[in-house]
């Protein structure tokens, strides 16, 4: 298992991880594969995408950027192939990231996670995120 900064090359891969496992249960996102390319796409320009990697297979990736002159780090995007959850493989990219940009000068690591219990709640809760109780999301549906 390694990891490496993603490659334009891996973008098609990388949005048919977002694109399936972000339409299973609990997230249920509704995109469609052409909209998956297009949000890694801007992703690839704007953040750093890191790709784990298993007997030359893309299984899973992270978005970062940085953040408040470099001193948070933010967590886009992180998803892994569901037959390669739950066996240490989030945690391993977690801590390759979190131990590079540590380097760099960062202070925190922020992110938003869907409250539901899940899989990507516990996971965060078991590294230690902490839910910031001074901030709410908010949303207006338009009509």
């Amino acid at each position: 298992m390694e990891v490496k900064k993603a490659l334009k090359r891996d973008i098609e891969e990388i949005a048919k991880i977002f694109h399936i496992e972000s339409a299973k249960e609990p997230y249920l996102q509704k995109r469609t594969y052409k909209e998956a390319i297009k949000t890694i796409n801007y992703h690839f320009r704007k953040a750093d995408i890191y790709n784990v990697v298993i007997d030359n297979k893309i299984v899973g990736f992270i978005i970062v950027r940085l953040r408040y002159s470099n001193k948070d780090l933010y967590i886009d995007e992180f998803w892994l192939r569901s037959n390669y959850q739950r066996k240490g493989i989030g945690r391993y990219l977690m801590s390759f990231v979190e131990g590079k940009y540590k380097k760099m000068g960062v202070k925190s690591i922020t992110l938003i996670s869907g409250k539901k219990p899940g899989a990507a709640f516990g996971f965060y809760k078991k590294l230690k995120f902490k839910i910031v109780d001074n901030l709410v999301l908010m949303k207006r549906v338009l009509g």
